[in-house]
């Protein structure tokens, strides 16, 4: 340990640090600055831990915090009142903000910019920006706030959030001004008196037998209070959102499935204390070939992945007219394989969890997930106690896009809790996280399409097989999906669709945005582009001779009784085309379509209850 001297937000401090301690974790820990965020310590490529030393900007992840002796350190904290509230209400005002964990980064790099070019162009607050990282916004309406920033600066004019209340008006985001200044905490911002830190220990091959696991070492380091294994839960070990396939931890004697598995789980008085008792976490393995290939996979004669299922997880099938026949006829035909990658969400706030005791015996999880009733079901299952025994609040996650659907580490940090009797804070690394959680999923869709002699089409024959990893999740649901956007947005006779979920070796795949429509629309629009060249057409006459209209029928053979603007979208973009082909530019179009034409007949509703009070209250129970 060193004992060093800073100055923070003008107040002079004194830290003991350890040996390789980041200057962020000695703030948030021990100066309580919650502003600063951690999205990917100890990298320094996210810059949602941004603080002002010495009068320059540097991510404190990537800082020793042993280095800091005496120097002087501003985070948002310590920003004079009116920057402040300028620079929350211009994020505000020019809707730069959704989930909100990076903007704290990017409101400082605000200040610290206009402070030294009180007018700067836009390129130049894209340069200053050039270190920050957002997942939601796409950065527009982040240049949007900075410019409008720097306005109020110099004209002395705040921005003004537009609200009249009134029923469908604008109104500015909830929570958004304490968002924007790092105020509106996140999971891992929590503190509760008494907290424990957990910690998690998580394969180190993707298939391996598990011989035998040893918690002594761990057990033995000072400040460690527990050491939870598959041994320990007292309740069902498998969960999952549509199969109990996902063990919350590999027991001995078991195979590991993918280097996201969790092995155990460390609670200690600090998060460094538990991550390095983790380590010491003696594990012996009987390593395996791995089943990284979908398609060999549901090869005959190929290691089941699963105990719970087999290789295949799902098979979807949408079979209209002859489609065999039609393409056949067809004056044109179009064959070929088209892949997508395996692709990462990358929100930018790390899983975290926090689990605390009540007085009646229960607990409450403080959770970051999508699904919060989800949660409290499986941790009931886990933990083998009635639904009712566990409270659960949805805590604003720093994105999320599909990838917090399914459990992270809810589980093992309720596990933690109930050992422990104290409350406990599990929070992953960023390459913990992407580890762990479900992917987007890589498919292969092997495709025929034909159209006559017009450009119209005739047939669709698509064959789609996707790497759902090693747990379902919603992989089956997915590949459905996939299925019934196989066709695109566009009129289809003569259907032909077979799509295949297979477990492998590889980190689990389950919800991202589109959820199988992004991987088909790349498909068929690259089929419809091929086509379009045989029938002498341009993408957009080809695309406008077959989109759907009402009274057209989609892929699953749902009719469309009415508009879902596809036909209008198009039509939209035709002078914008047409001027970008005369200029010479390269250019392209593309349809897209998503969660239209997937009906089933299944009844849908839903249920809520709403009480007027004496008082003029409106009471919505709604869940």
């Amino acid at each position: 340990m060193a004992t060093i001297q800073l100055t923070v937000n003008g107040k002079v401090r004194a830290l003991d640090v350890a040996a390789g301690e980041s200057l962020l974790d000695a703030l948030r820990d021990r100066c309580g600055v919650k502003s600063l965020k951690d999205g990917c310590q100890p990298q320094g490529q996210c810059g949602c831990c941004l603080a002002i030393v010495d009068g320059a900007a540097k991510v404190t992840c990537a800082t020793p915090a042993s280095k800091c002796d005496g120097k002087e350190i501003v985070t948002l904290e310590g920003v004079p009142e009116r920057d402040r509230e300028l620079l929350a209400r211009s994020f505000v005002a020019a809707a730069g903000l959704q989930c909100g964990f990076c903007i704290p980064g990017f409101a400082l790099r605000a200040k610290h910019l206009v402070d030294e070019t009180p007018e700067p162009s836009r390129e130049a607050i894209a340069r200053a920006i050039d270190g920050n990282l957002c997942r939601c916004t796409g950065y527009v309406k982040i240049l949007d706030a900075i410019e409008l920033y720097a306005r109020a600066r110099r004209t002395g004019v705040r921005p003004e959030l537009e609200s009249s209340g009134g029923v469908g008006a604008r109104i500015p985001r909830y929570e958004g001004l304490e968002c924007a200044l790092g105020a509106r905490p996140y999971v891992a911002d929590l503190e509760r008196a008494g907290m424990l830190h957990g910690a998690v220990v998580l394969s180190k091959h993707a298939r391996a037998r598990m011989k035998s696991i040893d918690t002594r070492r761990a057990l033995a380091v000072a400040g460690v209070h527990a050491v939870v294994t598959a041994a320990d839960v007292p309740g069902k070990r498998w969960y999952g959102l549509l199969y109990a396939d996902w063990p919350g931890f590999v027991a001995v004697g078991e195979e590991v499935r993918c280097v996201g598995d969790v092995l155990a789980a460390v609670a200690a008085d600090d998060e460094r204390t538990a991550r390095a008792a983790a380590e010491l976490v003696d594990v012996e393995y009987e390593v395996l070939a791995p089943v990284l290939d979908p398609e060999a996979s549901i090869a005959a004669g190929a290691p089941r992945v699963n105990p719970q299922h087999d290789n295949v997880l799902s098979r979807s099938i949408i079979r209209r007219g002859d489609a065999e026949a039609a393409l056949a006829a067809s004056a044109h035909v179009v064959r070929g394989t088209w892949r997508t990658q395996r692709i990462e969400h990358l929100f930018l706030e790390p899983e975290c969890a926090l689990v605390e005791p009540l007085a009646d015996g229960g607990l409450k999880l403080y959770t970051q997930g999508q699904g919060i009733f989800d949660d409290r079901r499986q941790v009931a299952s886990f933990l083998g106690v009635p639904e009712d025994s566990v409270q659960v609040e949805l805590v604003p996650n720093g994105g999320a896009f599909g990838g917090k659907e399914d459990m992270s580490i809810q589980a093992q940090t309720a596990l933690l809790c109930h050992v422990t009797k104290r409350p406990v804070k599990l929070e992953l690394t960023r390459e913990q996280s992407i580890r762990m959680h479900p992917k987007r999923h890589p498919l292969t869709m092997e495709y025929a399409v034909g159209c006559d002699a017009d450009g119209r089409l005739t047939a669709v024959r698509a064959r789609m097989i996707g790497d759902s990893g090693a747990y379902a999740s919603v992989g089956g649901k997915v590949l459905e999906r996939a299925a019934g956007h196989a066709c695109g947005p566009y009129a289809v006779p003569n259907v032909d669709v077979e799509s295949i979920a297979a477990y492998t070796n590889n980190p689990p795949c389950g919800a991202m945005r589109g959820f199988g429509a992004n991987q088909a629309s790349f498909a068929i629009e690259g089929c419809m582009d091929l086509l379009a060249k045989q029938c002498g057409l341009d993408g957009f006459q080809i695309r406008e001779r077959n989109v759907l209209d009402v009274g057209g029928t989609f892929c699953t053979g749902q009719v469309l009784e009415k508009s879902v603007g596809i036909k209008k979208t198009l039509a939209a973009v035709k002078d914008a085309y047409y001027a970008a082909k005369r200029a010479g530019k390269a250019v392209g179009i593309g349809c897209g379509v998503k969660n239209s034409g997937i009906g089933n007949g299944v009844s849908e509703w839903g249920k809520c209850r709403l009480v007027v009070g004496a008082d003029e209250r409106v009471v919505l129970y709604n869940g």
